[in-house]
């Protein structure tokens, strides 16, 4: 994660401003909110580790579309 943000740093003129380690803060608190929002909601353990596998697997799609692109 830390290697995306530090690219946004780069590429992106509206996140240049924000450091890195706010970022990274912000994405913990953002995981946390999320997951503590979902668990009041009820969803299970099980679920919750299904949607966290789901996102990596769409995370790890987009980051080989990367390399692919980059060779």
């Amino acid at each position: 994660m830390s290697e995306k943000v530090a690219s946004d740093n780069v590429t992106n003129p509206a996140t240049a401003s924000i450091p890195t380690f706010d970022r990274a803060a912000g994405a913990r608190i953002l995981a946390r909110s999320f997951y503590r929002e979902l668990r009041e909601n009820g969803y299970t353990p099980k679920q919750l580790l299904a949607l966290s596998t789901e996102l990596i697997d769409l995370i790890t799609q987009d980051l080989q579309a990367e390399r692919k692109g980059a060779a």
